[in-house]
């Protein structure tokens, strides 16, 4: 079960379409829908949070013979989530809508079109499986 909000910006009435937050009974494992800026067309979109960092094994020799594997986790340069301190401002009275250990502000986030920290995740409703 998750649910999906509406981006709304006050300022300059940017919105987009509803964006699916968290996974649903059958897809929980393999989906963890979130909203995110995509920094080369400058849009909202929903992206999968399993799919944004991956970890890479990477096989390196020390002393000629050995190999030794090292893990390196990779992050998806082309988004920025939503729940990144730096995509809004930090006020104790806004409310927040809770997924995963992540925290969506309900208002006073970035808009990507005027720049401003205007833009209001409304209530979209809750998905069911």
């Amino acid at each position: 079960m998750g649910f999906t909000i509406i981006p709304i910006c006050k300022h300059c009435g940017y919105k987009t379409e509803s964006i699916s937050v968290g996974g649903g009974r059958m897809n929980h494992l393999t989906v963890c829908g979130a909203p995110a800026w995509n920094i080369e067309n400058n849009e909202i979109e929903g992206i999968n949070l399993y799919n944004y960092k991956k970890t890479i094994v990477i096989r390196k020799k020390f002393l000629y013979f050995f190999n030794r594997k090292v893990i390196v986790e990779k992050i998806n340069d082309k988004y920025v989530p939503y729940y990144e301190p730096r995509m809004f401002i930090e006020d104790k009275e806004i409310g927040t809508h809770n997924w995963n250990n992540k925290h969506y502000k309900k208002r006073k986030n970035f808009c990507p079109k005027c720049k401003s920290f205007n833009l209001d995740f409304i209530d979209g409703g809750i998905m069911f499986d």
